[in-house]
């Protein structure tokens, strides 16, 4: 598939999944949970020449916040990126599957507002990417990709949906803004939000830019936000808190030396210290949660993927 129908494809499976839904358990007993881990915080086709214009033209981004539309625009030049690199997995029913999950997830999040206090409308769009490489990736304004990889090592949809969340916290938690500004990549941003609401190409530089952010990573305080709220994001949607958890047993199994787990452990903390501050959380304040696992329709949808 060319970039454009990737993308294309992205947004037609996403209105798909939302009309279909998907089916969990009810995770009773929630009602407390937000108010009870309060404390741990909210978030918030051209030339090269035209390229370099839409740098100038997009500097002022470096001196403000982005704009739920300017955040979307970024996000799609950051998909693009991961696109261009490996495209979209060639199995609809395994799309579909995963956009049915993410969404459902996607809606339990709580909103980030804006500069103006408004709540942030994602258009999520969720996508396995056709790769043997064992990661999952998030872009600013609601793109969310996992790895055929990742899906082939994972045990259960509750072990998806916890790494769903997860990506999902990056999003409405802004950690993939806050590496823009942070790394001082904010005026090459600017760019790329004005290279695609023109859509133009991006440029050597831009597409240089996205994947230093990845290749890199987010701050590894990010990460573990990340993962405390992706207990919080899944247990509401009826899932087994420990999916996540239980996920990271499993990559733990994974090995450093392995190409295809080389770039996960690169950038996010040490498993074991990952599953280390989430345990007490388990044992605390979602204990009693037991949720669904959904283990035998994932299994039955991963033979698919062989």
């Amino acid at each position: 598939m060319s970039l454009k129908t990737n993308l294309r494809w992205l947004l037609a499976s996403a209105c798909t999944a939302a009309l279909l839904g998907c089916e969990t358990m009810s995770g009773g007993g929630l009602g407390g949970l937000t108010s009870a881990l309060g404390s741990l915080g909210g978030g918030g086709g051209g030339s090269t020449m035209s390229g370099v214009q839409n740098v100038v033209q997009g500097a002022s981004a470096a001196f403000k916040d982005y704009s739920p539309e300017e955040e979307r625009e970024l996000g799609n030049g950051f998909a693009s990126v991961l696109l261009g690199a490996r495209p979209l997995l060639r199995n609809d029913e395994v799309q579909r599957y995963v956009n049915r999950v993410g969404l459902w997830v996607a809606q339990q999040a709580d909103a980030r507002k804006d500069g103006s206090g408004r709540a942030v409308d994602y258009q999520w769009r969720f996508g396995v990417i056709d790769s043997d490489a064992v990661n999952a990736y998030a872009t600013p304004g609601g793109y969310v990709f996992v790895t055929r990889g990742l899906l082939r090592t994972l045990k259960s949809e509750a072990e998806l949906a916890g790494v769903l969340a997860h990506e999902i916290t990056h999003v409405v938690h802004g950690h993939y803004l806050a590496a823009v500004k942070s790394g001082g990549f904010a005026q090459m941003a600017g760019g790329i939000v004005e290279a695609r609401s023109g859509n133009s190409a991006l440029s050597g530089p831009m597409i240089s830019m996205v994947r230093n952010i990845y290749a890199k990573g987010l701050d590894q305080s990010d990460e573990y936000d990340a993962d405390r709220y992706a207990l919080l994001w899944a247990a509401r949607a009826g899932y087994a808190p420990a999916g996540l958890v239980q996920s990271l047993h499993t990559l733990a199994a994974g090995s450093a030396q392995d190409a295809n787990y080389q770039m996960l452990f690169a950038t996010h903390p040490p498993v074991a210290e990952r599953i280390t501050r989430l345990d007490p959380l388990l044992a605390g304040k979602f204990a009693g949660l037991a949720g669904v696992s959904n283990e035998a329709r994932y299994l039955a949808l991963r033979r698919t993927l062989d």
